[in-house]
């Protein structure tokens, strides 16, 4: 990932006390969704994996399944 990538990674995202958590990604999950966005979650995806993966059982079953059918994996 380049260093634009990670910066525009880094804006959508404010990490919190322990880092980046559910808690920060949940809703810059839900933003990207909202918007249409799969290059926005692609980064996300890959810049978070485990956060990201984790994060995917508190996203209604739309949600996830937006996430299933943009991002193959």
């Amino acid at each position: 990932m380049s260093d634009k990538q990670t910066k525009q990674v880094d804006e959508m995202v404010e990490p919190g006390r322990f880092g980046v958590t559910n808690k920060q990604l949940i809703p810059a999950i839900k933003g990207a969704i909202a918007a249409g966005d799969v290059k926005r979650l692609s980064m996300l995806k890959e810049h978070y994996l485990y956060t990201f993966a984790n994060s995917q059982r508190y996203l209604k079953k739309t949600e996830r399944q937006y996430i299933a059918d943009h991002l193959k994996s």
